[in-house]
């Protein structure tokens, strides 16, 4: 009996750890469009980006947490577009071009991190 209350325990903590859609749109125009973002505590916020194919991006990355975290951003096509340490407190520039259309997924590399929320998409046009 203990063992099932502890399991459902979990299962509801974990639940708990979804964290709402934050999203932003790349300002329109040409050149690179910069993006402000921050990576706390199993978040990255804004955690959903709408873009257009062909856009220059610079995401500027604030690591509010204590702890290190890090992104890694994969094309469509499943290719790592973008792979970076996010020191604690520090902000760090990720530049891509986007040059598919559709999903590209980011998460943190951290163990648990992805699963407990730390993890978004960019939406190409």
């Amino acid at each position: 009996m203990g063992k099932y209350l502890l399991l459902g325990c979990m299962a509801i903590a974990l639940a708990g750890c979804a964290r709402p859609e934050r999203t932003v749109t790349a300002p329109p125009g040409t050149g690179e469009k910069v993006i402000e973002m921050s990576a706390g505590s199993f978040y990255f916020n804004p955690n959903v980006i709408e873009a257009q194919q062909g856009d220059q991006l610079l995401l500027l990355i604030e690591n509010i947490s204590a702890f290190e975290h890090n992104i890694t951003i994969v094309s469509p096509s499943g290719e790592i577009v973008a792979a970076r340490d996010l020191p604690a407190g520090r902000t760090v520039p990720v530049k891509l071009t986007l040059t598919e259309s559709g999903e590209y997924p980011f998460h943190c590399e951290k163990p648990m991190h992805p699963r407990f929320g730390m993890r978004g998409r960019l939406e190409v046009r």
